[in-house]
């Protein structure tokens, strides 16, 4: 007995004929009746009453229809959840984040993968740069978005991770409004050397750190650092007058009406985010679903081929 006699004879039982059967399965009625006399030979007794309208079940065929409609729903549901997970939408997906990229990059792609796959489960680990890289790298994040450092400052990632830039953003002068009466539509830094620089924490905020003080000396002077640990936090500093800072250009997301948003007047490195994934793995769908959404970006694609925007 195999599923395919299974499904006839469920047919069969359903119609109360072997030739609306037939036409329903798309079949010829002489191999149909074949396959129900193979299915009552292997099982040693009649399942069927055959008359000139049609057929009835015997006691022992109501018996088989009832199993053989839990046997197949169930094997319907265990095919449609295994082509489920092996298509990615279902499962589960772990990405590790630095704060910062939360509502620049996180929460934009979150939206439109849940969109897209609603009934995979996704987890959060939220850190500092460094643990990002070793949840990574230790197989309890399938992925992790930081900010990198300018180029040339600061330690590489590593050979056994794939970086790929996701967006990259301008830096800004971020001002109280009353220093922001004084200065240019766009700032030079060298005019601000005497001013206190409210900056992100590297152990929170990894690569952008770097950037303010990349800037600063770019300009020709060293900064005096205040750290923080939040973006608002740095805003809400600067807009009571603590200080001033540079940022990425998404901070006018969280300036308040006291905080003035300025581009630089000297070129710098702009900041990035990336996602990094472990080199040597094979992704998983729902990676490599989160991989698609994440690279349909003007950025360069550097991870591989398959993940290629489409």
């Amino acid at each position: 007995m195999d599923l395919k006699q299974l499904r006839y004879f469920l047919v069969v039982a359903e119609e109360r004929s072997v030739t609306r059967a037939a036409s329903r399965l798309h079949l010829t009625q002489p191999p149909l009746s074949a396959q129900l006399a193979r299915l009552e030979h292997e099982l040693g007794v009649t399942l069927l009453v055959r008359h000139r309208r049609g057929v009835d079940l015997t006691e022992a065929g109501a018996h088989l229809l009832e199993h053989a409609r839990r046997l197949l729903a169930g094997m319907d549901a265990a095919t449609d959840s295994v082509r489920r997970l092996g298509e990615g939408r279902v499962g589960r997906l772990t990405v590790a984040f630095v704060s910062a990229t939360a509502w620049t990059v996180l929460a934009p792609l979150l939206r439109g993968y849940h969109a897209d796959r609603p009934d995979v489960v996704i987890d959060f680990l939220e850190s500092g740069p460094d643990a990002v890289v070793e949840h990574v790298r230790a197989r309890r994040a399938d992925l992790g978005l930081l900010h990198l450092p300018p180029p040339g400052v600061g330690a590489t990632h590593g050979q056994d991770l794939d970086v790929a830039v996701l967006q990259r953003e301008p830096l800004v002068a971020v001002l109280p409004a009353a220093l922001a009466a004084t200065v240019g539509d766009r700032v030079d830094l060298a005019a601000l050397a005497d001013q206190t620089f409210l900056t992100p924490t590297r152990a929170v905020w990894g690569g952008l750190r770097p950037h303010l003080l990349n800037a600063c000396r770019l300009s020709g002077f060293e900064p005096v650092l205040r750290e923080v640990e939040l973006m608002h936090t740095a805003a809400a500093m600067v807009g009571a007058g603590l200080g001033v800072s540079v940022l990425p250009a998404s901070v006018r997301q969280v300036a308040g009406p006291d905080v003035v948003v300025r581009p630089l007047a000297r070129h710098v490195p702009v900041a990035e985010t990336a996602v990094l994934r472990r080199r040597g793995d094979r992704p998983s769908p729902q990676v490599q679903h989160f991989l698609r959404l994440a690279l349909a970006t003007p950025e360069p694609d550097v991870l591989s081929p398959e993940h290629s925007r489409r």
